[in-house]
């Protein structure tokens, strides 16, 4: 494991992300569309617009999240991981698998589905620590989580909308 991680973490800039994130965004595809058509268990995906609360939402969403996330998830958790065992390996998937198990209150899926998402989290802090620093580790991620959630929170919305799924 810890090779498969090494020669991830290597993968020139552009390859990386394309990567990770690529099947991050696969898995969720996947798994979205196991629960929407074949469980017939989708949960709500649009926000009502007419909601007085939607500022307060995607403020929460776009902002909070990500970067008090990014403080615990990856500043924290996956730090001490790392300084416990001294592997990059164990500390992604330990901070991934937490990750996931915290957003399990929402869906079984919504945490399968996370799990995708906190190891490119969690990959992308080791990859940006071990060329750059801390610090651009911390903001990699935070904005990296943003994005992520724009797309969880706007584009797959959208294409509920446009491909008109209830």
């Amino acid at each position: 494991m810890n090779f498969l991680i090494y020669s991830t973490l290597e993968l020139n800039r552009k390859k990386f992300f394309i990567r990770v994130y690529g099947l991050a965004l696969l898995w969720a595809l996947i798994f979205l569309f196991f629960d929407y058509f074949i469980l017939k268990d989708f949960g709500n995906v649009l926000l009502d617009a007419s909601d007085d609360k939607i500022v307060a939402v995607l403020f929460f969403l776009l902002i909070d999240a990500p970067f008090t996330e990014t403080l615990i998830f990856q500043c924290f958790i996956q730090a001490i991981l790392r300084h416990a065992k001294g592997s990059p390996t164990f500390s992604i998937v330990g901070s991934a698998t937490i990750f996931s198990l915290c957003h399990l209150g929402n869906s079984t899926i919504n945490a399968i589905i996370v799990l995708a998402t906190g190891l490119a989290l969690a990959l992308t802090y080791e990859y940006v620590r071990m060329r750059y620093g801390n610090i651009y580790a911390c903001l990699s991620v935070f904005i990296s989580h943003m994005l992520w959630n724009i797309s969880s929170a706007v584009v797959m919305p959208l294409l509920f909308i446009i491909f008109d799924l209830k």
